[in-house]
């Protein structure tokens, strides 16, 4: 980002403040907000949500009607469906109170209320009781004048004739005299009900004029923005100038050059300072957008910091379809991916979709199952096969024991995502801070690698960490094993001395030792703990693959057997139909949760933490106009000029 610092004198205030608008490049700092122009004013916030209900009423199915509204200004539209919202409010609470009244008293039959009103000048009570059978049965009602009415299950209710208003104190629940009869609860509950469904009509008859209430909305945000950055821009006291400070992304500094060289305005361009709050735009290639939502959920890194989206979207997607692992589940993901790609409100979603549905069949062909059954090796009701094929990480037996490859592929990942996040540490740190601040991060990376070439060697306490440790087809202890235990010794040295002597450079270099003791305590216990939070993924994959199987067993259990065959031709084939589609079905939806929520959170707490993620970036929202064509265009030409194919783009 570049800072502009602009001077504007008061007749031109108005000019150039359009300009700017105009060209949608500057992300302006307001005196009055120093945040800038990050919220929608509230003059608009009904009207967004009025668009809202308009496209809602559409797409709820209500039945569009000729836009009885076409010569009507979009104002006077909008104040008319936020009057049928406001109404529909009301409709629906009346509607409420009134079902629960009608449910009430339905079961008594028609009250004849004007009659027992009557009766009640006279001296003559009425009252409505309800309790148990078996207690009315039983219960001593003396001279009291009780006619039983309606009975449904084990509910009673009758009437009490008293010759005085009041009624005596009995053990069952009483009721008051409703103020309308059940036929009129029922009229007025369709009244109500054609009401709602006529106002709901025409909020989606509104809906023809979306695109124009879209547009007027934009323009009246355009014109509040215009009217904000007029009035909070910082005044000189001489009033005859004005001051504006803004950012803008440097690749954008030749555009921004020839606007101000053209309206022959007075600026200075610089580098943002130190205690500046610059704004942040994210600058990935296409595949990498697909995980900003992602990287949104939590925070966008701080201004000149290493963007994080390109570092753990191939291990999101991994531990994503590690989760979830069959291949079944990620067909159906695949198909709801696509599908969402044909509506407006989740296209934007529908590649990460496929993204994560073509890593889940990857998955599971690798792990061997489709919707809980083998698909290479045994029957499709075993859940372990015998003999890997394509699935080269399936579980298998040998000499009677179960052997998991998921397991220790498990930690592998975290161990290899946790060697990358000490990389990226240490870049993130030459980078905001200097090069002096990078060895306490190479320390950590050494430590861990010469460690592990060590306890290779070594076979460390006989944990099967050896020359022959293999995950599947993958040999990790050979290839380990070939950097000479020597090797492994220089680097874990090296590791020692980056990390104890040169880690903490703020520090005296004789206090620097005494200082890491506690650091070192925190990055061994840290990073055991980080290493077997990994395990949840084969944890996911297991109980995912168990339930699904389970449900299978179930399903097919319900068959008929003839001499040993099954009976797919029995009627029972529907009752095994209706438990696979709603076991699998939970099954489904249990693991896209689990798939999604576990990578997020090693994501965001592991690997965040081993990089020294920083974050709290404010999103670069420059002054533009904000009618559909001008965003269409100002997107385009933002990603033509700002986004480029780089591995780790920085926060810019």
């Amino acid at each position: 980002m570049k800072r502009l610092q602009l001077f504007v004198f008061h007749s031109q205030k108005k000019r150039t403040l359009y300009g700017l608008q105009q060209t949608g490049l500057v992300d302006i700092n307001l005196y009055a907000t120093p945040g800038g122009l990050h919220d929608t004013p509230p003059e608009l916030k009904s009207a967004y949500a009025t668009l809202a209900a308009v496209e809602n009423a559409a797409r709820s199915g209500q039945h569009t009607q000729a836009d009885k509204t076409a010569d009507a200004g979009v104002r006077a539209m909008l104040a008319e469906a936020e009057r049928l919202i406001l109404a529909k409010t009301g409709l629906l609470n009346a509607i409420k109170e009134l079902t629960s009244e009608l449910e009430a008293y339905a079961p008594w039959g028609e009250v004849p209320i004007d009659t027992i009103a009557g009766l009640r000048t006279h001296g003559i009570g009425i009252h409505l009781f309800s309790g148990s059978v078996g207690l009315f049965d039983q219960f001593d009602f003396g001279e009291h004048q009780v006619i039983p009415l309606t009975k449904t299950g084990n509910t009673q209710r009758f009437v009490l004739v008293t010759f005085r208003t009041d009624a005596p104190v009995w053990p069952f629940q009483k009721h008051t005299i409703p103020g309308r009869s059940v036929a009129e609860m029922r009229t007025d509950l369709s009244i109500l009900k054609k009401q709602l469904a006529d106002g709901d009509a025409t909020l989606a008859a509104m809906a023809a004029r979306a695109p124009q209430i879209r547009e007027h909305i934009a323009a009246q945000r355009t014109r509040l923005e215009f009217e904000a950055v007029k009035q909070g821009l910082a005044r000189h006291e001489s009033g005859t100038f004005f001051f504006l400070t803004g950012f803008f992304p440097e690749k954008r500094l030749a555009e921004m050059r020839n606007f101000l060289e053209t309206e022959k305005l007075a600026y200075t361009i610089d580098d943002p300072p130190a205690d500046a709050t610059v704004p942040v735009a994210l600058g990935n290639i296409r595949l990498f957008r697909f995980f900003e939502p992602i990287t949104r959920i939590f925070s966008l890194p701080a201004y000149g910091e290493l963007d994080p989206t390109p570092l753990f979207a191939p291990f999101f997607t991994l531990f994503f379809g590690f989760c979830l692992g069959d291949v079944g589940y990620g067909l159906l993901l695949l198909v709801i991916a696509v599908a969402a790609l044909f509506s407006a409100r989740l296209r934007s979603f529908a590649p990460l979709g496929i993204i994560l549905s073509l890593a889940t069949i990857l998955s599971g062909l690798l792990m061997n199952s489709f919707f809980g059954a083998t698909i290479f090796g045994l029957s499709p009701d075993a859940m372990i096969a015998t003999e890997a094929n394509p699935a080269i990480f399936a579980a298998y037996t040998v000499q009677g024991k179960t052997v998991f490859p998921a397991m220790p592929l498990s930690l592998v990942l975290g161990a290899i995502q946790v060697l990358v996040a000490f990389c990226f540490q240490a870049v993130n740190e030459w980078l905001l801070l200097g090069m002096r601040y990078i060895w306490k991060s190479l320390g950590m990376l050494c430590l861990v690698t010469g460690s592990a070439v060590i306890a290779v060697h070594k076979d460390l306490l006989s944990l099967g960490f050896n020359s022959k440790f293999a995950v599947g087809p993958l040999q990790i202890g050979a290839g380990i094993s070939a950097i000479p235990a020597d090797a492994g010794l220089m680097i874990l040295f090296a590791g020692i001395i980056a990390f104890f002597l040169f880690g903490n450079p703020d520090r005296k270099f004789f206090l620097r030792p005494l200082a890491a003791l506690w650091d070192f305590y925190q990055f061994c216990t840290g990073l055991l703990g980080d290493l077997l939070s990994y395990i949840r993924l084969f944890a996911l994959a297991l109980a995912g693959g168990l339930l699904g199987n389970a449900f299978n067993q179930i399903a097919f259990m319900v068959l008929p057997r003839n001499d040993g065959a099954v009976d797919y031709a029995s009627p029972w084939i529907i009752a095994t139909i209706i438990i696979l589609l709603i076991g699998h079905g939970l099954n489904f939806a249990l693991g896209i949760l689990g798939a999604f929520v576990h990578p997020l959170r090693l994501t965001f707490v592991e690997f965040y933490k081993n990089i020294n993620f920083r974050g709290g970036g404010r999103a670069y929202n420059p002054f533009r106009r904000h009618t559909k064509q001008s965003q269409d265009e100002q997107r385009r030409r933002f990603r033509a000029a700002n986004l480029r194919a780089d591995t780790m783009p920085r926060a810019i």
